[in-house]
């Protein structure tokens, strides 16, 4: 049997509000990976606490002293403004966007010969989401039309029994469900829901060299540095990552995110790069620090050996993606000793790539499966 590519529009439910470098560069890799398949039309969404609305409500909702609150918030106007301008045009640059009002309202008329995918990124994670979110369960699009999940994530290792209930009849409907992490096969299992298959972030499963397309307008650093990405405050890390320059006899960097705040003592601060300046700076650094999965991801890309500290919340995905990768010592625990010596260890590079070679061919195969109409 032979197959063979089938020119359809592929509608994409995935995250690409939230002003985050991995977020909107899963969404850019996930377009490279489907437009093998098809044409892929992203849902142009916005969830309510994104909005600008919502996000003004965050700061004069939160408890204690109005004034504060107040003023922290429009402390935050500087980098949301730049945000919103970096970030909203890097998405319309990249990715050929469809209104969302059908599949938050329903109603629409759904196209049956085309192909509904929600993922990747932690889509149904419900924490994130503030409760269940019908366009990324593709809760609006009828059971008639394929639905296919591609990486999706839960971002926990775990569902309370409540959210088993309302999530399990929302994936009924689903034609094949890959997810981002083994820990989510198993979540699906809890629920009834076999055939469920772990994939990985689409920014490993998709040609290589977009990388190097995305950051090419980006020059050569010239020099080199250990950069940190850090998405949750951790002197620890700033002071490691100090450590690691002083014996590497190189520049600490970190990326910042307020234009009115200073780095850390001691670190060169790179506010709110764009996108392509953020995948450049993996690029060209000798060494990464950081606590962030996708910043995980692109060391991995670009071969950085790393160091990778837990974030408080959500860091199944982090062990998971550094276990797949046989990279396990490479994270750092609660232990402040802990991180000593990490940046003294090499890393099998060449089994590294061999592992991201095998990845993408199991994606090719699961969406083979879902996506390439087959001839006898």
């Amino acid at each position: 049997m032979t197959g063979k590519n089938i020119s359809r529009d592929i509608y994409v439910a995935t995250i690409i509000d939230s002003h985050n470098y991995g977020t909107v560069l899963q969404a850019v890799a996930t377009r490279d990976v489907l437009s093998r398949y098809g044409r892929p039309l992203f849902v142009d969404y916005c969830r309510p606490q994104w909005t600008r609305r919502g996000w003004v409500r965050s700061y004069l909702d939160r408890e204690g002293n109005g004034l504060v609150n107040a003023a922290k918030l429009l402390s935050s106007v500087p980098s949301r403004l730049r945000c919103e301008k970096i970030f909203r045009s890097f998405v319309e640059s990249e990715l050929e966007l469809v209104p969302s009002a059908p599949f938050l309202e329903g109603g629409g008329a759904f196209d049956e010969s085309a192909v509904y995918c929600v993922g990747s990124d932690q889509t149904w994670n419900i924490e994130c989401n503030y409760g269940i979110d019908p366009v990324y369960f593709l809760a609006n699009v009828p059971d008639t039309c394929p639905k296919i999940a591609f990486s999706a994530s839960f971002g926990r290792s775990y569902l309370a029994e409540d959210e088993l209930r309302q999530t399990y009849p929302l994936l009924k409907g689903f034609r094949a469900i890959s997810v981002r992490e083994s820990s989510s096969v198993s979540i699906l299992e809890s629920m009834g829901t076999r055939g469920g298959v772990a994939l990985k972030d689409p920014v490993l499963l998709c040609r290589p060299e977009l990388w190097d397309e995305v950051s090419a307008d980006v020059g050569p650093s010239g020099e080199e540095y250990v950069l940190v990405y850090m998405l949750n405050r951790n002197p620890r890390m700033c002071e490691y990552a100090r450590l690691v320059a002083r014996e590497f006899g190189v520049e600490a960097r970190v990326v910042t995110f307020n234009p009115i705040r200073r780095a850390s003592a001691g670190l060169r601060g790179v506010c709110l790069p764009t996108p392509a300046e953020w995948v450049a700076l993996f690029r060209d650094a000798r060494y990464v620090v950081t606590d962030s999965f996708h910043g995980t991801c692109f060391s991995l890309l670009f071969e950085r050996s790393m160091t990778v500290f837990d974030p408080p919340r959500f860091s199944v995905r982090l062990a998971d993606v550094l276990s797949d990768f046989g990279l396990s010592g490479r994270r750092v625990g609660d232990e402040p000793a802990g991180a000593i010596s990490v940046h003294r260890e090499p890393v099998d590079w060449a089994a590294v790539g061999e592992a991201k070679e095998r990845f993408r061919a199991e994606a090719r195969e699961f969406l083979d499966g879902c996506l390439l109409e087959v001839e006898e």
